[in-house]
């Protein structure tokens, strides 16, 4: 919308309103003004609608003339309604509002309420035109308009379903929410229960156990407020019962359930008499039937499709389904033909595996809506095409699957370069990673190494590294941090919001929703004014595998693990490269590989106490290795360095703790050097990056905190040590507070941070300062220069593991602002025990060890000089290193190198002189 309301609507015009609806009331003066006695002539005329809409421009141009706003407005906007119930002058409904619009706005008195009408028919019409962006628009200048608050909790909850349609539920969830606010104001029930409805449904989406609590309190609230209705809508009735069903079965899991809540809803639907209602439990009964009851699901699928209704899409959601029911009677072929009648659906065109890459472009996938449906079948067939090649065992089934995991790649890029809120993406590359893990299954089948390697890269910290192509851009910086600015403003509502209650928690909202809002017209303002702000949502550039060089003394195992889909544990696939071997291997299954995991992370989170301690943990940790390092690579490992890229839980053990000989109790840290990164294609975009820091040591240690935290009595010697090696400024105790650590931070190349850290907060991770703590997403917004961030604090390793992303940590903000490298925990660290380490690590470092054969180097002089309980690796192995594995030099050891070489350098020149004139 180009019409600026506040604009146009003058003091006076706000006045005379209100006079006139305190004496006259509001009803009345509305109905007091009605369509014209000419206007209706003309629509009782008996001639062609094109003839009408010739006369009705007449009429509409002699209001403009003579300024009679008011009734232009009301002609105008009748018109209009009438246009748009027929196809034939459909396109012309949109132009005659727009002038129902421009007259209700210079209208005298001028009367909000009757420009919200004619903006609530304009939103709707460019909604039923599914042109989504524009109706969030037209909604916004709708609330925007000055006066009472009519259909304004309609206008948010019709922005999001505008959101649930573009899928982006985030923004969807924010903006149903609002609607409630005005909607029990005004105590409208048919559109409260409405809301509920659609609420869980945007819930849906997110397919987590906490949103699947949220959204059956809201279904049961619509349930409670429709069978209190004195005319209940049955319709709506159906509805609730249909999605309580869909959220037992697909998210929770639980077939009885939701078998319950399907047959009540077939009950309702049957007694309606709507087939398309019919048609749509009878899918959901199928589908849960599929596993426990094959005829009855097959029963469920045929009713479905006789008894389709007034959706000409629904069948190709009906032929997911009966793929999934052939693929599971190994009917592979019939289930191949299912799902890509579902495609031809879809694009209204035969689809079939020899012409699905041209069908299926860029152009023809950018216009489908439903993008998530797209990907299910997409999914399926991938998923079908590799177990018919397993079970066949021919090649050429698998090499379909990466076909179509190419197409399914296309469409996640698409997404993901949408201007969608940050949480929506995580949520993306998290369905995309079943995706990508069943490519990496199918590129495991056929031997496609390259293809695996691509797919097991774009699964890693892409977002982390689509953040980072933000600093190659040239929009100023002050705009950038102007964002940064708006996006730490949500975060402590966000903060706020959650520990409130009440009316603090509504008005908190409230600010939270402004907020939100404001960042979104701002985002969309920097990237209609700044072109290269859209290369920011571009997807980085994969490395490709044969880009990759080695050391000759180098291993990268790079790991593959996804979340449980639909109640299955994928395959967890480990990729091995050398200079001389590359091999994508499969593990055992995810689950055994994640129960083993998580019992060796008990044990690591505290110290050996007697001998059956020490058998114990040497059994689990040589178990978990033996599932973690396939077995023709172990002999490969000594005295090598190891790159470890992990994945999912993988990330939270330390491989230099795993016991690589169960006789002997050896650790794999005494045969290698082990580092860590997120994945290659971000330790290449990240070790590029400009760093401009000239100072050298940073080191932050409060010993005393004001909140509740304990005190840490070997912090101030932790920093002190490391400050003799590498001089800086120390902000010790009182002076280490969050406003100096801020104000200091870009200027060195090493920081390190000796203090409490709390990674698993129920909120965010958060890292405490001597006055007040710094939550992960702000650690996201500073910008650091460092070559090197040492978090030495409890679990900074950790966090929330996203599929597609990895761990959310509090290492990953450090490297998001900015560090080549961070030494974070894995857990509670003992701060005795990681004083004595970091202060040897930083002495081998400083002698000109690299990062990670310094960091080694330190933790086994600690497991050599400690025995029993002191050299559990509860004390030793917490510390890892993330990121560049290089060199580190003190400033003072460069200048005596500087100095040394040109030494050397003057002394063979005076050698060769001298020679030189010796011979004459």
């Amino acid at each position: 919308m180009n019409i600026s309301v506040k604009k146009h609507i003058s003091g006076k015009s706000i006045a005379i309103y209100i006079f006139a609806t305190f004496f006259c009331g509001v009803n009345n003066f509305i109905v007091g003004q009605t369509i014209s006695k000419e206007l209706d002539s003309i629509y009782q005329l008996e001639k062609e609608d094109n003839e009408k809409l010739k006369l009705y421009y007449q009429l509409l141009k002699k209001y403009e003339d003579i300024e009679g706003y008011t009734q232009l407005g009301f002609d105008a906007h009748q018109i209009a309604k009438w246009l748009n119930k027929k196809d034939v002058t459909k396109p012309e409904a949109i132009k005659v509002l727009k002038k129902a619009i421009s007259a209700r706005i210079k209208a005298v008195p001028f009367d909000p309420d009757l420009l919200k009408r004619s903006y609530n028919n304009y939103g709707l019409y460019s909604y039923r035109e599914k042109k989504y962006e524009l109706a969030i628009e037209i909604y916004r200048d709708l609330i925007s308009v000055p006066g009472s608050d009519y259909l304004v909790g309609r206008a948010y909850s019709k922005i999001g379903d505008c959101y649930r349609f573009l899928q982006d539920p985030y923004s969807a969830i924010d903006n149903y929410n609002k609607a409630f606010v005005f909607l029990k104001k005004r105590k409208n029930n048919a559109f409260l229960i409405s809301n509920h409805i659609k609420i869980a449904d945007a819930l849906k989406f997110i397919r987590t156990d906490k949103k699947a609590d949220q959204a059956l309190k809201h279904l049961k609230k619509a349930e409670v407020l429709l069978l209190e209705s004195q005319n209940t809508n049955e319709r709506n009735l159906y509805v609730v019962y249909n999605n309580t069903g869909g959220w037992y079965y697909e998210i929770l899991h639980d077939t009885l359930s939701s078998q319950k809540y399907y047959e009540k809803a077939l009950k309702q639907a049957t007694k309606l008499g709507i087939k398309e209602y019919i048609s749509k439990t009878s899918y959901n009964l199928g589908l849960s039937n599929i596993h426990n009851n094959n005829e009855e699901a097959k029963k469920y699928f045929e009713q479905s499709l006789k008894n389709l209704g007034g959706d000409p899409s629904f069948p190709r959601t009906i032929y997911i389904g009966i793929g999934l029911l052939e693929n599971s009677n190994k009917n592979y072929e019939k289930a191949t033909r299912s799902y890509f009648k579902s495609l031809s659906i879809f694009f209204d065109k035969e689809v079939n595996i020899d012409n699905i890459s041209l069908i299926l472009n860029k152009k023809e996938i950018s216009s489908i809506n439903n993008k998530m449906l797209l990907l299910e079948v997409l999914k399926a067939s991938i998923d079908n095409y590799i177990d018919q090649g397993i079970y066949e065992k021919n090649v050429e089934h698998h090499k379909k699957a990466i076909a179509l995991v190419k197409i399914s790649d296309k469409l996640i890029d698409l997404i993901l370069k949408e201007n969608i809120s940050d949480n929506t993406k995580l949520l993306w590359r998290s369905i995309a990673s079943g995706t990508y893990a069943s490519g990496i299954e199918a590129s495991f089948e056929a031997n496609e190494m390259d293809y695996g390697f691509y797919l097991s890269e774009k699964n890693k910290a892409l977002l982390l590294i689509q953040e980072i192509s933000k600093e190659k851009i040239t929009i100023p910086s002050s705009i950038l941090k102007e964002e940064s600015k708006s996006k730490m403003n949500i975060l402590n509502l966000e903060e706020g919001y959650s520990t409130a209650s009440g009316k603090t928690k509504d008005s908190i909202f409230d600010l939270l929703f402004t907020q939100k809002q404001k960042l979104q017209s701002y985002k969309d303002s920097i990237a209609s004014s700044y072109p290269d702000y859209k290369t920011t949502l571009q997807i980085p550039e994969i490395t490709p595998l044969s880009n990759i060089s080695y050391d000759d003394d180098q291993i990268i195992i790079q790991y593959m693990m996804t979340e449980r889909i639909s109640g299955l544990f994928p395959n967890t696939y480990c990729l091995i490269l050398s200079k001389d071997f590359q091999k994508l291997i499969k593990l055992e299954n995810t689950k055994s590989l994640q129960d083993k995991i998580y019992k060796l992370r008990e044990q690591l989170n505290a110290p050996f106490r007697n001998e059956e301690d020490i058998i114990s943990y040497r059994e689990k940790s040589h178990n978990l290795y033996t599932s973690l390092i396939p077995k023709e690579i172990r002999p490969l490992l000594k005295d090598k360095k190891i790159t470890i890229i992990p994945d999912h839980l993988i990330a939270t053990i330390p491989f230099e703790a795993l016991v690589c000989d169960l006789s002997s109790g050896k650790y794999l840290i005494e045969d290698s050097e082990i580092n860590y990164t997120y994945s290659l294609s971000f330790q290449k975009q990240n070790t590029n990056r400009e760093r401009f820091a000239k100072k050298e040591f940073l080191g932050i240690a409060p010993r005393d905190f004001d909140n509740d935290l304990t005190s840490l009595k070997n912090t101030t010697k932790e920093v002190t040590r490391a400050n003799s090696y590498y001089s800086g400024l120390l902000l010790l105790n009182e002076e280490a507070t969050k406003d100096n650590f801020v104000k200091e931070l870009s200027d060195y190349k090493i920081i390190h941070l000796a203090t409490h850290a709390f990674a698993t907060d129920s909120i965010t991770p958060w890292i405490a300062f001597q006055d007040q703590k710094m939550i992960n997403p702000e650690i996201d917004f500073l910008k650091n220069n460092a070559e090197m961030v040492v978090l030495s604090a409890c679990n900074t390793s950790l966090g929330e593991v996203r599929s597609g992303e990895g761990v959310l940590s509090l290492a990953r903000g450090f490297f998001k602002s900015g560090a080549n490298t961070v030494i974070p925990s894995l857990w509670s660290t003992n701060d005795k025990a990681t004083a004595t380490i970091t202060s040897d690590f930083y002495k081998n470092l400083s002698e000109g060890q690299t990062k990670s054969a310094a960091l080694r180097t330190a933790k086994l002089n600690y497991l050599y000089n400690n025995t029993d309980a002191e050299a559990s690796p509860h004390y030793w192995a917490s510390l890892i290193l993330i990121g560049d594995s290089g060199t580190l030099l003190p400033q003072s050891n460069n200048l005596l190198f500087l100095w040394i070489g040109l030494i050397l350098i003057t002394l063979v020149f005076a050698i060769y002189r001298f020679a030189f004139y010796k011979k004459k």
